[in-house]
């Protein structure tokens, strides 16, 4: 059964109907009449242009047979003949010329009278019109006194007394612009004169542009098929335009209308819009009838439509009463689903929600585990490096005493690596154990007067002893400022800075330490010209075992933890400490603010020591840490090896290269390149490549000992190394050295691996 929309609906259309065929009909007949009344005028347009090229050709070849049979021609009285002709050119944009048999120009009243004229160029038109004594139309071409674009029209000149002429009349693209196109043309009508060579001779729109480039491939193999016609094509624009074309007489020129499909179809437009406007006012009184009639039931089907759609959008609708007794059904019905589909939707976001919270929470607690997991393996990595580094080189002091006896220099030597490193060590353990007491807030002091300024210089003669300054220019300003302090770890926080100073500021750097009081405040100020701080890295300086970017280049050495332990110490100390850094090789600051006091005490700091390296063999040692490298080549020198020292791996390569060694120790950790690309520098130089390699480092987890296996090391030795073990291990590298030369083949060495 039909619905009563559905009749409403049907009644209109009945009515509609008819009214929109008859009106169908009637717009189509008025279009197609229109159409074709503007495409009459396009065509008559073409023609009327021909007929004033035309006019104006004639014209001129007109003039230029009055001016052939001019008595001063026939006496050759040029300079008369001259004057006569500029008389007849009365417009800039067209000039007469006068030629000889050879195409030399005699006389332009472009130019002076008596002014030098160029040399013939194109000679064939002017013995063609001389051959067949008739008129002639150029296309465009460039002329040669003006060097504009023209076109020329050729008339012969009977001969007086055995001479021969031509007579020219040269029109500038300009002239057709200025006496053949109208000013009444339509705004977006293209006309244009097309020579017989399809280039276009002039044209009113886009003339720069267009003149003297070849028109419509369409265009031109429609004129060329029949005198005058209508075509629709798209033009060189890209318009979809109706182009009307005819020829001139005279020329053979092709005369092009286009007007642009739009443009035609304008005036069907006009008549289209009024009868839809007619149709528009009887669409609307039938729905203005159909909505008077309909008005109750169509506002209630609206009342059910919003209520199924607040139901889509999850929220409960509204009843509502419309008196028809279907409509009032299906509110209630709407209402009763929406009530249900609300405590849904309360129990859905509810579980949406807690489930969220509990990925959120999953997602940070994965987080914080990951970023410990690599904070701890990259601490152990590095606590492993910085205490492997002065025990290898203790070993070595310690095996050197024992073979030359206490008394000796070389034992006293060897004690003073001892003593050194194991200084270093000593600070290292303390930083830790500091680090544990910072961590469970038990950091006590014992606090005290002290002379700020003169702890300073205390701990910078400290250094100075340690070699820590040496190749460092320094500048050194205090003044008496007195703090209440823990004097330990007050010395404690001025090691960290002047160390730091002094470790990223490379040899002939300056560093500058200034004490002074400001306010209620003694203030320690330490700044360097070193390898400064990137802006991601500073706010961060602070934090525990932050040290930039991690490589294998361990040059500056330490556990990242001195700049904490910096801070926690002027914290507990009621000061604040702040860094600043223009950038990386900006160099940095770093101030410390303590509370002031007045009291006359002052306390000294400390100091630290100072450091040093079977069938006989060459044996190359790179290694950048000097005490380590000393001692090495002390112990080989005293086994009777000859030892050739190198600090970084580019002078190592340097040394093979020179000296060919039987072997090599190299540490891993080089500035410059590493110990692995070393390896493979040597492993992939035919000069080098069956010397034996023995790789001695700090990094000693077994992903190293791979990476170096792999990079062509025969064996990996973890510092420290027992030294009689180390001498084995080198007569077994030396051997199979020896055998893998050319012709003896290749030798592996038992246990590759050493810890």
């Amino acid at each position: 059964m039909l619905k009563i929309r559905t009749y409403l609906v049907l009644m209109a259309v009945a009515i509609l109907l008819p009214v929109v065929v008859f009106s169908t009909v009637a717009l189509q007949m008025l279009r197609d009449g229109e159409r074709e009344a503007a495409l009459r005028g396009l065509q008559e347009t073409a023609r009327a242009t021909a007929l004033t090229v035309d006019r104006e050709l004639a014209s001129s070849v007109t003039a230029l047979e009055l001016l052939a049979r001019s008595p001063h021609l026939e006496s050759g009285d040029l300079q008369a003949f001259y004057k006569q002709a500029a008389l007849l050119n009365k417009r800039p944009t067209s000039w007469t010329v006068l030629l000889d048999k050879n195409a030399q120009q005699l006389v332009n009243t472009a130019r002076p009278f008596g002014e030098a004229l160029p040399l013939p160029r194109d000679p064939g038109r002017v013995q063609e019109v001389m051959e067949t004594q008739n008129s002639l139309a150029s296309d465009l071409t460039v002329g040669q006194v003006t060097q504009k674009r023209v076109t020329v029209m050729y008339v012969p000149v009977p001969a007086h007394g055995g001479t021969r002429y031509v007579l020219a009349q040269v029109f500038a693209i300009e002239f057709f612009n200025n006496t053949v196109f109208q000013p009444n043309t339509p705004i977006n009508w293209v006309i244009a004169i097309i020579g017989r060579d399809g280039r276009f001779i002039a044209r009113n729109l886009n003339a720069q542009e267009r003149v003297g480039k070849p028109a419509s491939a369409d265009l031109m193999k429609a004129a060329g098929a029949q005198d005058h016609g209508l075509i629709r094509h798209d033009t060189l624009d890209g318009t979809d335009a109706y182009n009307a074309f005819t020829h001139s007489a005279i020329s053979g020129w092709t005369i092009g209308v286009a007007a642009p499909v739009n443009n035609i179809e304008a005036t069907a437009g006009r008549a289209v819009a009024i009868a839809t406007l007619g149709l528009l006012i009887a669409i609307t009184c039938a729905m203005m009838m159909a909505a008077f009639l309909g008005r109750r039931l169509v506002h209630s089907i609206a009342a059910a439509t919003d209520a199924a759609a607040a139901m889509g959008h999850g929220t409960k609708p509204e009843l509502t009463r419309s008196n028809v007794l279907e409509l009032d059904q299906l509110h209630t019905a709407l209402m009763q689903a929406g009530v249900i589909l609300e405590l849904a939707q309360a129990s859905s976001a509810q579980a949406e929600e807690e489930r969220e919270c509990l990925l959120q929470d999953a997602y940070k607690a994965r987080l914080r585990a990951e970023a410990e997991s690599t904070a701890k393996d990259q601490f152990l990595a590095m606590l492993g490096h910085e205490l492997r580094n002065p025990l290898a080189a203790i070993g070595g002091a310690i095996a050197l005493s024992e073979r030359h006896g206490h008394g000796s220099a070389t034992a006293a030597e060897a004690r003073a690596i001892i003593q050194r490193q194991s200084g270093h060590l000593a600070h290292l353990i303390d930083d830790l154990l500091d680090v544990s007491r910072m961590v469970g807030g038990k950091i006590t002091l014992k606090p005290q007067p002290v002379d700020l300024g003169k702890k300073a210089r205390s701990c910078l003669e400290s250094l100075r002893a340690t070699r820590h300054m040496t190749g460092y220019e320094l500048k050194v300003t205090t003044e008496p400022v007195w703090v209440n302090a823990d004097p330990t770890r007050l010395e404690q926080m001025l090691n960290n800075l002047l160390v730091n100073a002094f470790k990223f500021t490379p040899p002939g750097g300056l560093v500058e330490v200034t004490v002074s009081a400001c306010a209620q405040e003694a203030v320690l100020s330490v700044k360097d010209s070193g390898m400064g701080i990137s802006p991601e890295l500073l706010p961060h300086v602070f934090e525990m075992f932050v040290q930039g970017s991690a490589s294998l280049d361990r040059a500056q050495g330490g556990l990242g933890i001195g700049l904490a332990l910096v801070r926690q110490l002027a914290s507990l100390h009621g000061g604040t400490v702040s860094a600043d850094s223009a950038g990386p090789g900006q160099g940095s600051t770093f101030v410390v603010r303590l509370p002031r006091i007045a009291a006359p005490v002052a306390l000294p700091a400390a100091a630290l020591p100072a450091s040093s390296p079977h069938q006989r063999w060459r044996i190359l040692l790179i290694e950048d840490n000097d005490d380590a490298r000393h001692m090495m080549r002390r112990l080989l020198d005293m086994e009777g090896h000859e030892v050739l020292e190198a600090a970084t791996g580019t002078a190592g390569l340097r040394l093979a290269s020179q000296q060919k060694p039987d072997l090599a120790i190299v540490d891993i950790g080089l500035p410059e390149m590493t110990g692995y690309e070393v390896a493979e520098h040597l492993r992939g130089d035919a000069e080098t490549r069956s010397m034996g390699l023995i790789a001695m480092t700090g990094y000693g987890q077994q992903e190293d000992r791979k990476h170096a296996l792999a990079a062509g090391f025969d064996v990996h030795l973890v510092k420290s190394v027992d030294i009689d073990h180390l001498l084995k291990v080198i007569d077994q590298c030396g051997q199979a050295a020896l055998l893998r030369k050319p012709g003896t083949g290749t030798a592996p060495i038992e246990g590759a691996s050493h810890g």
